[in-house]
């Protein structure tokens, strides 16, 4: 493995987070990260339990999964619950899907102290809060930056991967404008190549949601061609 593609790892939550993933799917892309030394694995909650078990505790993949998937409307009391279970049956990061419904409606209120009662519950496991970007304006972006940071995110995300985008030039260029290196920068929803993992690097993304396909392709690429991502190369 090249030393670019070898970074490139550590940087990828690889995820298996769509209704039709199986155990076949969870098995597949465990056994992809170990192979890999890749940073993370998310799986649905009903899924964690595994992926527990086929990943080594104390080794350097991460388990992860998310909670109020993917519409971010569960009440709060079950977003808590559901974190709880999830850091008990072994999760070491929980992604977060924030209120989008009361965001849109402007309540922010809620909306942060939905992430709040989170982010206390299991701290101090890390979350990170999803906006679902596709369904966001721009001034409701940078606000729902700064309402997530003050409730106690330690990373911003820009989409589940269920709506039709998410990480896009311009929703990341807007994201981390406001949050100015307060906090971790995730892109998922729609990363598959080299030129986009790139631009959203140099906007300071370091944590990438991508399927099996796609980190595969993009990390044999990086294997037989290092040069192709500098920064990674020469870093």
């Amino acid at each position: 493995m090249s030393i670019a593609a070898s970074r490139f790892a550590r940087l990828i939550d690889l995820s298996a987070v769509q209704a039709v993933n199986s155990e076949r799917d969870v098995r597949e892309v465990a056994a992809y990260a170990l192979e890999r030394d890749i940073i993370a694995v998310h799986v649905l909650p009903c899924w964690v339990p595994l992926l527990r078990d086929l990943l080594p505790k104390g080794g350097s993949t991460l388990v992860g999964a998310p909670i109020g998937f993917p519409g971010g409307a569960h009440v709060t009391d079950i977003k808590v619950a559901e974190a709880v279970r999830l850091v008990a049956d072994g999760a070491e990061e929980v992604d977060m899907v924030m209120c989008i419904a009361k965001a849109l409606s402007g309540d922010f209120d809620y909306v942060g102290a939905d992430i709040r009662a989170v982010a206390e519950a299991v701290a101090p496991t890390p979350i990170k809060v999803i906006l679902e970007c596709h369904h966001l304006d721009e001034a409701t972006i940078r606000r729902c930056c700064d309402v997530a940071i003050d409730s106690g995110t330690k990373w911003i995300k820009t989409a589940t991967g269920w709506a039709p985008t998410g990480a896009t030039v311009a929703n990341l260029t807007i994201i981390s404008d406001q949050v100015r290196g307060r906090v971790g920068l995730k892109a998922a929803g729609g990363v598959r190549t080299l030129d986009d993992v790139r631009a959203f690097y140099r906007l300071g993304v370091r944590r990438f949601g991508m399927s099996l396909s796609s980190a595969r392709t993009l990390l044999d690429r990086l294997d037989t061609e290092p040069e192709a991502f500098p920064e990674l190369a020469s870093a």
